[in-house]
C-alpha cells in the first residue's frame, strides 16, 4: 500500500510540475524590454604580439539580477580581448540559463575600440537562438561594463559588473 500511495504522490508530483512549468512559458509575453545587472567572473591568458600587440582569450561565468527575461539567469562566456597600441575592443559568445533550465545564446561585442585603461566600455549584443520557451528568440542588448576597477588575487583571473537593457521578441 505504501509503495502504491509513493508512486502516485510520485505521479502528482511530476504532473503538477510539468503543468507548472508549461504554464510559466505561457506567461512569458512574446515581446518586452528588460533591465538588469550582470555579476561576472573568470580567467584570461594573455599572449603579446611584438611589443604593441595582445591577445586575451577569456571565459567567465555570471549572472544577472533585475527585470524582465534575463533576471536570475546564470552565464557562461567565451570571447577574445584584443589590445592594439593602448586601445581595446572585445567580441565574446554567452549562454544564459534561467531557472528552469531553457538558454538564451547572445553574441556580443564592443563598441569599438577605447583606451586599454578606461574605468568603463560599452557593448552590445544579440540574441541569436533559445531553447525551450526563448526558441525563436530575436533581440539584443547595450551594456556598459566596468572590469579594471577590480584588481583580482589570483594572477590570470577577471572580475567585472555591468549593466544591461534590451529588447526581445518571440514567435
Amino acid at each position: 500500500m505504501q509503495t502504491r500511495t509513493s508512486l502516485l504522490s510520485a505521479f502528482t508530483l511530476s504532473t503538477a510540475m510539468a503543468l507548472g512549468a508549461a504554464a510559466m512559458a505561457a506567461d512569458l509575453p512574446k515581446e518586452g524590454t528588460f533591465n538588469v545587472t550582470y555579476f561576472g567572473f573568470g580567467t584570461s591568458k594573455a599572449t603579446a604580439i611584438g611589443m604593441d600587440r595582445l591577445l586575451a582569450p577569456f571565459d567567465q561565468n555570471g549572472l544577472t539580477v533585475g527585470n524582465g527575461i534575463l533576471d536570475h539567469m546564470t552565464w557562461h562566456c567565451s570571447g577574445l580581448f584584443d589590445v592594439a597600441n593602448g586601445m581595446a575592443q572585445w567580441q565574446n559568445r554567452c549562454v544564459g540559463t534561467d531557472p528552469a533550465g531553457d538558454q538564451i545564446v547572445s553574441d556580443g561585442a564592443s563598441d569599438g575600440k577605447y583606451a586599454v585603461d578606461a574605468r568603463s566600455f560599452s557593448g552590445t549584443g544579440t540574441f541569436t537562438t533559445g531553447t525551450g520557451k526563448f526558441a525563436g528568440i530575436s533581440g539584443g542588448w547595450t551594456g556598459v561594463f566596468h572590469s579594471p576597477e577590480f584588481r583580482t588575487t589570483a594572477d590570470g583571473s577577471v572580475a567585472e559588473y555591468g549593466s544591461h537593457k534590451g529588447s526581445y521578441k518571440l514567435p
